[in-house]
């Protein structure tokens, strides 16, 4: 009798263990039925049926925001849901150098706010020898991309030769220091009006300073890894530059020379002051 009552009891417990698998998957099934049901009306909501009122873009003067619409397959029809904003966004950075940021808002389920930040240029980029513009601009960060409006003011920097630094890349070296350079001059010593910085020379930068149309060849510590830290040995050059030049002890001097720290040379029609 005992034995029986053992056989009894495990074959109950059997039961219900196959009952509680069956229970389980039948659970599972319906949990799986009901996401693929409620994550099918989300996707239904996230369409886009108007761009105009789903979606929004702030663009700036060269990147436009159809361009922008166009790179995020942003369009009636598209499912916002499906969309992967940061690989998009990411593609569109390296696509698009003009462009220095991109924020995307989503407003759920099918809305979007994106707002493109485009770089400034400081500076234009030239050919060594060579009089036609190139399109080439960089920014302050030294992203070299492609810009004509508004640039004919902008100081240039004269690279060895052609090509140059291409448009997507950024501004190192020696290029990166005449940056640096006429952006010091810009902000700290006007009077020298550097228009122009060449860089073709291997020992020094050559600018150009705009009041008289002299030249300056200037060198510091460090330039050809500029970086903070060779920052004050650049300012300090163009400080003793700033002094020399704007004595005015000899309106014959064309060619200034800061090469050596903390001396300044004039170079007149004759010879050396």
């Amino acid at each position: 009798m005992k034995e029986n009552r053992i056989k009894d009891s495990n074959g109950a417990r059997r039961a219900l263990i196959a009952v509680g698998v069956v229970v389980c998957i039948a659970a599972a099934i319906g949990l799986a039925f009901a996401y693929n049901y409620l994550h099918g009306l989300w996707l239904e909501q996230c369409v886009i049926t108007d761009v105009a009122s789903q979606v929004s873009i702030t663009d700036g003067k060269m990147v436009r925001a159809d361009v922008i619409a166009y790179e995020f397959g942003l369009k009636n029809g598209a499912n916002l849901a499906l969309i992967d904003f940061k690989a998009k966004r990411r593609d569109t950075l390296k696509k698009i150098p003009n462009i220095r940021e991109i924020s995307i808002a989503r407003h759920l389920p099918d809305k979007v706010a994106i707002t493109v930040e485009e770089r400034v240029p400081v500076v234009r980029l030239g050919i060594k020898g060579r009089k036609g513009d190139t399109g080439r601009v960089a920014d302050t960060d030294g992203v070299v991309f492609i810009s004509s409006s508004g640039t004919q003011m902008l100081p240039v920097i004269r690279e060895a030769a052609a090509p140059g630094t291409p448009k997507g890349s950024t501004l190192s070296g020696r290029a990166l220091a005449a940056l640096r350079l006429l952006e010091t001059c810009r902000d700290q010593f006007r009077a020298l009006a550097a228009i122009e910085a060449d860089i073709s020379k291997p020992d020094f930068i050559t600018i150009v300073l705009g009041n008289d149309y002299s030249v300056a060849n200037i060198a510091w510590d460090g330039m050809d890894e500029p970086s903070e830290a060779t920052m004050p040995k650049l300012r300090k050059q163009l400080e003793d530059l700033t002094k020399a030049y704007t004595a005015r002890v000899d309106d014959s001097i064309r060619v200034w020379d800061a090469t050596i720290p903390g001396k300044i040379f004039g170079n007149t029609q004759k010879s050396f002051l």
